[in-house]
């Protein structure tokens, strides 16, 4: 009997969770405007993005063994992900110890930071951070950081109670030249054999992908929704999000555009350690940065004698430096990332008529 009972808690979850996949659908769907064809294909490989990204949380959610996956893919992208940056992601336990082996590389950023007190509704989680700037570097790059509730000598992460990921960040500013960072996680203790797959533990992961796919796609549309009452302007992003570090300073903006405009961005970049801007859809995903040019960065772009940037969003090229290519989409985000610097800069923005429309015989006007 009680067989026949966890086989039926098992068919329920996944009847839920199937509601929960057509809900997040219909979220999706409910878009309207001149944009919705692509919105909406984008919304649904949205939610499947979402539930990839979790299916493989799953696989070492009760894992004795933590394992750095990816967080993002140049294809599979969540959560404003930037197109510099390596994402990995490992699950722990804040009553066990680990310790996290490695190289530096070359990169000119690498941190491990770990999240707690996840919210599921879009408010911020709880946070340690640490940085290169207070690991200890070995004379070859390598490095140890302890991660455990008490206290431990060396470079160490504190596990408060409710800690549950720790997510390691190397930002690149060319990548045909940075040696990216190598590195792996470990248990302390011998944690014996991962529980079997069974029914129970389906029905805990099955029931936590549906909740988290239904908060990802409803804040998602909700930020887009709230962002398109004041278009085409840059205000700060404060507090970090559900899985945002605070080392950085986040400033975005929603852009809308004809096609014969342009959105012309303009900012002095702060002395820090890397800066970034690029494009994301209305679901917070970067636009296609393999083929096309949708992000730039300070090796990357060219700024003026006076060290000013200008960037120009358009559809088309605009014949000038720093084109940021919309890829098809008239409306999305700009995302601008300090990391760690002292002055957030707001930069200025203003929507032009698309400055290959004005070229006339001497070129530009």
């Amino acid at each position: 009997m009680e067989e026949i009972e966890r086989m039926a808690d098992a068919l329920e979850a996944w009847r839920r969770f199937v509601r929960a996949l057509d809900e997040a659908g219909e979220t999706v769907a409910g878009l309207a405007g001149p944009d919705a064809g692509v919105d909406v294909a984008e919304g649904f490989r949205y939610v499947l993005h979402v539930l990839a990204d979790q299916v493989d949380r799953a696989g070492t959610r009760d894992s004795g063994r933590p394992l750095f996956l990816p967080g993002v893919t140049p294809v599979r992208k969540l959560f404003f992900d930037n197109p510099d940056t390596e994402y990995d992601i490992a699950l722990i336990s804040s009553r066990r110890s680990y310790r996290i082996r490695g190289d530096r590389g070359t990169v000119p950023y690498l941190a491990f930071c770990v999240y707690g007190a996840n919210t599921g509704d879009g408010r911020p989680t709880r946070v340690t951070n640490l940085n290169d700037e207070r690991i200890a570097f070995g004379p070859d790059g390598s490095f140890e950081i302890t991660l455990s509730p008490e206290a431990r000598p060396g470079t160490w992460i504190p596990l408060a109670p409710g800690a549950h990921t720790v997510i390691a960040r190397q930002y690149f500013l060319d990548r045909a030249r940075d040696r990216p960072a190598r590195f792996t996680i470990e248990a302390l203790d011998d944690p014996g054999p991962d529980p079997v797959f069974d029914d129970a533990r389906f029905v805990a992961s099955t029931r936590s992908a549906a909740a988290f796919v239904t908060a990802a796609t409803r804040v998602a549309r909700q930020r887009a929704e709230q962002a398109e009452a004041t278009p085409n302007r840059f205000a700060e992003h404060r507090g970090h999000g559900l899985y945002g570090t605070p080392d950085a300073g986040y400033v975005i903006c929603w852009y809308s555009l004809e096609p014969d405009q342009a959105l012309v961005v303009e900012a002095r970049p702060p002395r820090c350690r890397y800066w970034g801007v690029h494009l994301a859809n209305r679901w917070g995903q970067s636009l296609d940065h393999r083929s096309r040019t949708t992000a730039l960065n300070a090796r990357s772009a060219t700024l003026a004698p006076d060290g000013t940037l200008r960037v120009v969003v358009a559809h088309a090229d605009p014949g000038e430096p720093n084109w940021l290519d919309t890829a098809g989409h008239p409306r999305g985000w700009v995302l601008f990332r300090w990391l760690l610097t002292d002055d957030v800069v707001i930069p200025e923005a203003r929507v032009v008529p698309h400055p290959a429309r004005r070229t006339g015989p001497g070129g530009p006007t």
